[in-house]
């Protein structure tokens, strides 16, 4: 709504990034599936579960990049603590740094509230991860109208069961008699041209056990610009590691020193504690704030200047975000 506010040369740089690097989420292409919640909810009531636990659901591997999830009545469904729900279960990305994943459930007629349950390689529930995490976001640009929020995946424990491994995205039932009030666009163009906004009712739409989930997976190292980073390696490399006992010992220092092709002869000297505590303090608020892009920034000057705690900062930080 708010390209009239925009020149022409940002505009169509706007739309140019959005194509080359956004999904345009099919929204006709799937209208059946956020129509009528009503329908949603009785085809809902006549499943049964179709597994007695986690371990038994079957996992798909989701790629990085975009995925169109489509949830409806050919996804199983499963008992949770909610009561039945339609699900999806994938397998989280592998041999990765730290993993920045944005759900964006889409709104039309109907919307699916979504929650996430990771899991660790035992299938083992790690965090369960809900309305905290998951607020309406107004149409903007390429995006429709959504309710969106993002999980962070730590990924410094290689080959640890309690790695998370697996993320389940289903809608609680007890979602279900619910509603969200969206923006109308009429007040959205009047507030992105600072004109009063019209005295008129925003839409109230009503939660479906089905949806449309746009899935982002970010490798978080690829973003901060450290493609050259050994990564280690994982379960399936286990054996191979075992034959050659020199070479683990070479990854397991490139995995716990972080080695960059073409790193500096010389590393950062080593930062005051003084300076330490600001970057902290910084990237705390900063993700706090919710503020994540900002928090990176910090973590790599932080970096660069010589910190040594700024990354694991930021981890702790994020978790401690997603459990409030």
């Amino acid at each position: 709504m708010k390209l009239v506010k925009m020149s022409i040369a940002a505009v169509v740089t706007a739309l140019l990034a959005g194509c080359s690097g956004s999904m345009v989420v099919p929204m006709q292409e799937h209208a059946s599936i956020l129509s009528n919640a009503d329908q949603a909810k009785q085809a809902l009531s006549q499943t049964t579960s179709c597994c007695k636990g986690f371990n038994e659901f079957n996992y798909v591997s989701l790629p990085e990049g975009e995925t169109l999830l489509a949830i409806d009545g050919k996804q199983p469904s499963y008992q949770f603590d909610e009561g039945m729900s339609y699900f999806a279960a994938y397998r989280l990305p592998v041999n990765t740094g730290n993993l920045a994943i944005t759900l964006a459930s889409q709104v039309s007629k109907t919307v699916l509230i979504p929650k996430v349950v990771i899991l660790d390689a035992q299938f083992k529930v790690t965090r369960v991860l809900g309305e905290s995490v998951f607020t309406y976001q107004p149409a903007y640009l390429l995006d429709n109208d959504r309710i969106e929020g993002k999980v962070f995946v730590d990924r410094s424990m290689p080959g640890n069961p309690a790695t998370e491994t697996y993320m389940v995205v289903y809608a609680p039932a007890d979602e279900l008699a619910g509603s969200t009030t969206i923006l109308h666009p009429a007040k959205a163009f009047a507030r992105a041209n600072g004109t009063v906004e019209p005295d008129i009712k925003d839409p109230v739409i009503p939660h479906s056990p089905w949806g449309l989930v746009q899935i982002k997976v970010v490798d978080m190292a690829k973003g901060q610009g450290l493609e050259a980073v050994f990564k280690p390696e994982y379960s399936d490399k286990v054996e191979m590691s075992q034959a050659k006992p020199a070479a683990t010992a070479v990854a397991a220092t490139a995995a716990t020193t972080s080695v960059v092709a073409a790193a500096p002869s010389k590393p950062a000297p080593a930062m005051l504690s003084e300076t330490e505590a600001f970057y902290n303090s910084q990237i705390e608020k900063a993700v706090k704030a919710g503020d994540i892009d900002k928090a990176m920034q910090l973590v790599n000057e932080a970096e660069r200047a010589g910190s040594t705690k700024a990354k694991s900062v930021f981890i702790d930080a994020v978790k401690r975000s997603q459990k409030n």
